[in-house]
């Protein structure tokens, strides 16, 4: 008994240590369902069964099952079979026969899988069954048989061999421990018993049987959720930065344009920007007033000459993406002016700085475009 318990364990712990790499997919109720047909002969054992030959008191079984395994290593069946059973009447030195119908629910359990790894449906697999049954037997009143009910206890075993996907063949050995009167006289031995032997088929509905699919390590998912939320929780607070500076830079854009001429010099600053989100070259809406404003300006001078500079900020993103996204802000405000307005493209010197200079000390603000008039 110590050296089955052993076993079982060894085999146990191995199924775990496997079950660390690999483990079982999912399955609803509706899978790994089957079917079974089964037929052979059963063998009575009660009183005065030695007193005549083995096969005087054999009779044909037949059965039929519909189960489920929940998993590589148990299952469960409803089985309804029966047909015959013999006896031996001493008094007359003859056999007697009866018929019985028997319901059972059986247990299954894959020893195969049990002590070895599952990596996939194997060709053989020898299973364990316990159950109870429920028999009813229809009784013979000319050797005073009664009909009679009575529930008991099963236990064998089913070898199992895969044809395919759908289909095996199985050789099943059952024993049943009836009631003292199956047979019909009480007195001798305690029990009466019979034994199944059947061949039959299985033909099951889920072909693929059971996957194996890859096991993460859950501190590992863990790090990688806690790393998405914290920057779920950073985009959240650029956001709400973006929408803030937005909403300043809305309203000084909102006031008129002022051109600041600076005497001696040759450039005069236009205090209109354009700005733009994060990341993009594209032109928000609500910036289309400053873009408006520089142009009614150069409307109205047409000897001036403007500068176009497009920054970026360099909190984010890498110098080589910087300096071309500043290119792309810069040109797409000259492409407004140009195609929108009408000026002309000789006025308007496109420059980009990317992220080497920064003209304002917030880093959200230098996402802009910049004018410049040349005097």
């Amino acid at each position: 008994m110590k050296k089955i318990i052993l076993v079982a364990a060894t085999a146990l712990l191995s199924i775990s240590g496997f079950a660390q790499e690999k483990a079982i997919k999912n399955y609803g109720f509706w899978d790994n369902w089957f079917i079974q047909g089964q037929v052979g002969v059963s063998h009575t054992f009660s009183e005065n069964y030695q007193r005549t030959d083995l096969t005087n008191l054999l009779s044909p079984h037949v059965a039929i099952s519909a189960g489920k395994y929940f998993s590589p290593v148990a299952g469960a069946r409803l089985q309804v079979g029966g047909w015959e059973a013999k006896s031996f009447l001493l008094s007359d030195r003859r056999t007697y026969k009866y018929n019985y119908i028997q319901t059972n629910l059986d247990g299954l359990l894959n020893l195969t899988n049990l002590f070895t790894p599952y990596q996939g449906d194997k060709m053989f697999n020898l299973y364990g069954i316990m159950g109870v049954g429920y028999v009813h037997n229809f009784g013979d009143s000319e050797v005073g048989v009664g009909t009679q009910n009575s529930i008991i206890p099963r236990v064998g075993l089913q070898a199992d061999f895969r044809l395919n996907d759908d289909l095996s063949i199985n050789l099943e050995t059952v024993g049943n421990l009836m009631a003292d009167q199956f047979n019909g006289v009480v007195g001798g031995r305690k029990n009466d018993a019979t034994l199944n032997v059947l061949v039959g088929l299985t033909y099951r509905f889920n072909k693929g049987g059971f996957a194996l699919v890859d096991v993460a390590d859950p501190a590992q998912i863990q790090s990688l959720n806690d790393q998405i939320n914290a920057q779920r929780s950073q985009l959240r607070d650029k956001d709400r930065d973006i929408q803030k500076y937005q909403a300043e830079i809305s309203r000084l854009a909102a006031q008129p344009t002022v051109v600041e001429e600076v005497v001696g010099e040759t450039e005069v600053l236009m205090n209109a920007v354009v700005v733009f989100r994060l990341g993009s070259a594209k032109l928000e809406q609500n910036q289309d007033i400053n873009i408006y404003n520089a142009a009614k300006y150069l409307q109205e001078n047409p000897n001036v000459k403007i500068t176009v500079t497009g920054y970026a900020d360099k909190a984010t993103g890498t110098p080589a993406i910087n300096q071309r996204l500043s290119e792309q802000r810069a040109q797409a405000v000259a492409d407004i002016l140009i195609n929108k307005y009408g000026i002309a493209s000789d006025r308007i010197n496109v420059q980009a700085s990317g992220d080497r200079e920064q003209p304002f000390q917030i880093d959200a603000w230098n996402r802009v475009v910049i004018f410049t008039a040349n005097n």
